[in-house]
C-alpha cells in the first residue's frame, strides 16, 4: 500500500524538496494551514508534515483544528525555530513529531515511515509518537 502524505508548506522550494524524499509515497500539498485542512478531509493522508509559519493559517492553529477531526494522521511539525515551548505545545495538540529545518532528508524520512511502522503495528494505535529530527541528528 502507497502511503498518503500531505505536505502544508508555504515555502515552494520546501515541498518540492519533500517531494523528492517522499517520491514512492502519494504526495498532496497546500500552501496554508487552511487548504491543508481541506485536504486532511478530503484525501485522508496517513502522514501531514505542518509548517509552523504560514500565511492564512499557521501550524499550530492548524493543529487545534486537525484534532477536532475524525481523520487523524501522523502529524510531523517542520519549523526553523527549535524553540522548546513550541515543540511541547505542538506535541499537546498532538503532533507526533518536531522536525527543524534545516534537516537530513535520510532522517527525515525514517523517523517518517518508523513512526507509520509503528502506527500499524498497534492497533488501536497510541496517539502520539514523539520523534524529534533537528540540526544536530
Amino acid at each position: 500500500m502507497k502511503h498518503k502524505v500531505l505536505i502544508v508548506d508555504d515555502d515552494p522550494n520546501i515541498r518540492l524538496v519533500l517531494k523528492g524524499i517522499f517520491s514512492g509515497c502519494e504526495i498532496s500539498e497546500a500552501q496554508d494551514g487552511k487548504a491543508g485542512l481541506v485536504l486532511i478531509q478530503s484525501s485522508r493522508p496517513s502522514v501531514v508534515l505542518l509548517d509552523l509559519k504560514m500565511p492564512v493559517m499557521n501550524g499550530i492553529d492548524a493543529l487545534k483544528k486537525i484534532k477536532t477531526l475524525s481523520h487523524r494522521p501522523l502529524i510531523f511539525v517542520l519549523t526553523g525555530n527549535d524553540d522548546l515551548d513550541t515543540a511541547v505545545k505542538a506535541l499537546d495538540l498532538g503532533a507526533c513529531g518536531y522536525i527543524t529545518k534545516p534537516f537530513s532528508p535520510r532522517d527525515i524520512k525514517r523517523v517518517v515511515f518508523a513512526a507509520l511502522a509503528e502506527k500499524e503495528e498497534q492497533n488501536p494505535h497510541p496517539d502520539r509518537f514523539w520523534r524529534v529530527v533537528g540540526k544536530n541528528e
